[in-house]
Formats: structure tokens, C-alpha cells, sequence
């Protein structure tokens, strides 16, 4: 049963391993759902992992490693024997195992692939050449498939003699004489039709498929779109290969957000449950090196305005206000756009309605802040007229952000390049940059007018 992570439950899982209580620390470990034993393993310390895995059954520390973090993964997949890992991979599904194989080094991925059975090994070299972001890459091997020709008895019967080797049977794929698909029957029909129907007769054509080298990302949508719990894949002579259930896609989907939170943040490749400062360190430094040399133009651009500045001390006071405003009008617009076309709801077809509207937002916003900053400024200055002219700026500056924010996004979807990498660091420091050339721009031309 499941149990809450706790204080008190990791003090006892460390108190049994150091007393050596091998028959209690097993039994509490059974008795826990996979992903409860992953995460309680993620609070312990590695040779303590290690001792727990010793004790566990293949098929069950199998189904724990796939629940936990990949970096915690993979330090207790570089400590097991091949002949552990061969073990935990024959008790896998194929999309599994070929996803658990395909994170070892190379050297190890080959010792594991020729001591595993026959028929594990053919699965594991078919999935394995594929792309681990397509369709190809986590679809399963395992699904239930009969002829167009068969009765409903047959079909019964086909799923029957499958049981131990499908889990979770949703829908019965069709296929002709040439294994192509051609249509698909829910359980339900299955078993409210007559036993002597063909499932020609029965089955719905219009089925919806994924192509193999379909990005995970299309599948994804393609699922979420027509509300589908498993969707077949097939080849370019529309085969049937493999099929992706909804626990995969649900898989996809939170790496794709994590993926796209991280670029946002500018923090590329790193997982959460990281531990080594040097591998955070190379995720995360990039794109503050970006953000650096984005700061040093900025002060080059500060440094062509000097005299401006000279003039009116006052007026520098004022960066922050018209950075950050720039900053985070962008950063909105581009958050907005990047998760409408993760999700779907915004599409390249419509990439001038968006661009507008944010547009129209960024026009409202622009005001009303313009018109606050320019009284604050105007009462802080004793100068309404210098008021004004920061005031006038931060409009502009506003609607420039918002354009930046939610088109550089747009475009990038356009050009085929993922439109994550389009917010964050990106986004700000350019808006940064762009923002005080405006406002000592206007500045500078009021000033020489005066």
C-alpha cells in the first residue's frame, strides 16, 4: 500500500540497513508501490540504494529504477553487474528496456544486448536505432493485433493467449495479410458483438496512428487531441510496429514541460535531482555568460549617452524601472506564446492574430504604466515635460517588449527550432538592451531640444 514519504520512514529504512534487518527492510520495500520505493530511495545515500537493490527481485527493481530521477538512475545502474542489469532488463517491457539500455555507455549497452535472451535482444536492436524523441523511440513492441478476416471468437481468443505478455489492453488493432493497419475495436465492441462477426464488419477504419519517426512531442498532441489511452504506430508502408500507451505519453509530456521550463530558464540539460555542482554548473553557465556580455552592451550603450546623463543625473535612476518593464513585458509575451504552441492552442497558421494581440495588451499596459511613471517622475523631477518624455518612452518600450516577446517565439516554431530557446536569458537581455536604447534615445532628443 502506498505509504508517505516521511522523516520518520527514511530514519527507520537507514536504522534496518545499519542494523542489517534484512528480513523487515525486504518485506517494507515489497510492500511499496514502485514510485514510493524510487522516491524513498532518492533520500538515501548511495551505498544505502545499493544494499536496498541487492535485496530486490529483478522485475521489481526493474519498475523502481524506471520511476526514479535519471541522474540518481544512472549512478545505481554505473554500481550494478551487467548480469543485474541483464536480470532487470528480460522483466521489462521493450519500451523500457530499450529506454533503460539506451542510457549505458555504449560499451556496457552492447555486453548487456548479447547476455540477455533472444528475444529481448531482437527487441532491444530494433528499438534502439531510433531516435529516443520519436514515435519509434517509446513506443512498446507488445500490443495485440488480428487479421481484418478474423471473427470475434478468434480476437477473444488472440487476447486470451497475450494476457501475460500485454498489459493493459485498450483497443484490438486490425491489419490485413501485409500486417498494414486498417482499423481498430475497442474492447467494449468486442465483447458486445457476435462471437461469428468478422471484425471487418465491426471495426472503425478511421484510425488515428503515429508514423515511427514522428516526433514524441506530435504524438503527444495527436493524443491529447483526439482523447485516445493508446495509439498505434506504424512504418512508412503504414505497417503496424508498436503502439504508445497513455502512461508513456504522460511521460512525454512532463519532459517536454521540464524541457521547456529549463531552456525558459535558461538552465539547459540539467535535472532536478542533480548533485553535481560541476554538470549544474555546465547546464546553468551558458546562458549567463550570455547574460554577461548582454549586460556589457548594455553599458556600452549607457556609455554613448553620457552626456545625456551628465545633464540629468536623475534620469539614471530610473534603469531599473524601464528594464525590469521591459524584461517582463517580453518574458509574458514569449511564456504565453511558447505554451500555447507547446499545448496546441496557438499554431503557426495564426502567427499575425497573435503577434497583434499581444500587440493590443502590450498598447494597454504601455499606457497606463506610462502614465503612472510619467507623474512619479514629473513629481520626483519638478519637470512634467521630463515626465512626460519617460513616461512616453516606457509606452514605447512596452509595446517593442511584447512585440519581441510573443513573435521571436512564433518565427522560431516557423523555422522548425523549439521556441523555448527563444525566452528566457534571451529575451530579457535583449529587451534590456533594446529598452535603454529608447529610453536615452528620447531622452537625448528632448534634452537637445530644450
Amino acid at each position: 500500500m502506498p505509504r508517505i514519504l516521511s522523516e520518520e520512514l527514511i530514519d527507520l529504512v537507514k536504522t534496518l540497513i545499519r542494523e542489517e534487518s534484512t528480513h523487515p527492510l525486504k518485506k517494507l520495500i515489497d510492500e511499496m508501490p514502485a514510485a514510493d520505493a524510487a522516491d524513498l530511495l532518492e533520500h538515501l545515500d548511495h551505498d544505502e540504494r545499493l544494499h536496498i537493490f541487492e535485496l530486490l527481485k529483478p522485475e521489481g527493481a526493474g519498475e523502481v529504477l524506471l520511476e526514479m530521477e535519471p541522474p540518481v538512475q544512472e549512478r545505481v545502474l554505473s554500481d550494478l553487474d551487467n548480469k543485474a542489469i541483464s536480470d532487470i532488463v528480460q522483466e521489462l517491457d521493450s519500451d523500457d528496456a530499450a529506454d533503460l539500455v539506451g542510457d549505458l555507455p555504449a560499451e556496457r549497452a552492447r555486453q548487456i544486448i548479447e547476455t540477455v535472451g533472444e528475444e529481448v535482444s531482437r527487441e532491444l536492436r530494433k528499438l534502439l536505432p531510433y531516435p529516443e524523441d520519436s514515435a519509434g523511440g517509446i513506443m512498446a513492441l507488445e500490443y495485440v493485433a488480428v487479421n481484418a478476416d478474423s471473427t470475434v471468437q478468434e480476437a477473444i481468443e488472440t487476447i486470451r493467449t497475450k494476457r501475460e505478455e500485454v498489459e493493459n489492453v485498450y483497443y484490438l488493432f486490425v491489419v490485413d495479410d501485409h500486417q498494414r493497419l486498417v482499423g481498430v475495436v475497442s474492447l467494449k465492441d468486442l465483447v458486445l458483438e457476435a462471437p461469428t462477426r468478422r471484425l471487418k464488419e465491426i471495426m472503425n477504419p478511421e484510425v488515428i496512428s503515429a508514423y515511427i519517426y514522428n516526433d514524441q512531442e506530435e504524438v503527444a498532441h495527436l493524443v491529447k487531441k483526439y482523447n485516445l489511452v493508446s495509439i498505434p504506430v506504424v512504418d512508412e508502408h503504414h505497417r503496424l510496429v508498436g503502439r504508445i500507451t497513455h502512461d508513456d505519453i504522460i511521460d512525454v509530456i512532463e519532459e517536454e514541460a521540464d524541457e521547456d521550463i529549463a531552456l525558459m530558464a535558461g538552465v539547459i540539460n540539467q535535472e532536478i535531482a542533480e548533485e553535481s555542482p560541476l554538470k549544474i554548473s555546465r547546464a546553468r553557465l551558458p546562458w549567463l555568460i550570455v547574460g554577461l556580455f548582454g549586460g556589457i552592451l548594455a553599458a556600452v550603450v549607457i556609455n554613448q549617452f553620457e552626456s545625456s546623463l551628465e545633464k540629468v543625473v536623475a534620469l539614471s535612476f530610473f534603469f531599473p524601472v524601464i528594464m525590469a518593464m521591459g524584461g517582463n513585458t517580453g518574458t509574458q509575451a514569449a511564456t504565453v506564446a511558447v505554451r500555447g504552441l507547446a499545448t496546441g492552442d496557438i499554431s503557426v497558421m495564426n502567427i499575425g492574430k497573435r503577434i497583434w494581440v499581444e500587440m493590443k495588451v502590450a498598447l494597454v499596459n504601455g499606457i497606463i504604466c506610462g502614465i503612472l511613471l510619467s507623474f512619479v517622475v514629473g513629481i520626483w523631477l519638478s519637470s512634467y515635460r521630463l515626465g512626460s518624455v519617460v513616461g512616453i518612452a516606457l509606452i514605447i518600450i512596452v509595446i517593442s517588449s511584447g512585440f519581441v516577446g510573443a513573435s521571436v517565439p512564433l518565427v522560431l516554431k516557423k523555422m522548425d527550432i523549439d521556441p523555448a530557446l527563444a525566452t528566457g536569458p534571451f529575451v530579457t537581455t535583449s529587451n534590456d538592451i533594446l529598452s535603454l536604447f529608447i529610453y536615452l534615445t528620447l531622452v537625448t532628443v528632448s534634452l537637445s531640444l530644450s
